[in-house]
């Protein structure tokens, strides 16, 4: 007699919410349950174990959570109260200074000190690099 043995991953979504991502940007996230199941003839028989993760829509990142966490989310997004939450983004970083139109380019001028070397300019204020002939 012959016996097929195996392991087969099962998924199961829990809930998809608007959350904010360690990578920087709000997306949905899928909360999901992965059980790996021991089968016989390709029959699930025994779960061999059962973990929870969050999964970003937009850039792939997994999570693992636990599980009272995930079923905790789940919950709240079947009852409708964390579909309508408004998702806190993390804090942008502050613009880069763009440079003024009217300032010349960093670089290397005459001394405006009268002196026969070149000061460097930073493109917004003289510095105290003095380059000598």
């Amino acid at each position: 007699m012959i016996l097929i043995f195996g392991f087969r991953n099962r998924v199961a979504v829990l809930a998809t919410l608007a959350l904010a991502c360690r990578n920087g940007h709000v997306a949905a996230h899928r909360i999901v349950k992965l059980t790996r199941w021991f089968t016989v003839f390709f029959l699930p028989v025994i779960p061999f174990s059962r973990k929870y993760v969050s999964v970003c829509i937009q850039c792939g990142l997994t999570l693992e959570m636990p599980k009272d966490a995930a079923e905790e989310i789940a919950s709240g997004a079947a009852a409708g109260s964390g579909a309508t939450a408004e998702p806190v983004a993390p804090p942008l970083p502050p613009p880069a200074p763009t440079p003024d139109p009217a300032m010349p380019p960093a670089g290397w001028y005459p001394d405006p000190a009268g002196t026969l070397g070149r000061r460097f300019w930073d493109g917004h204020a003289w510095t105290d690099a003095v380059e000598q002939p």
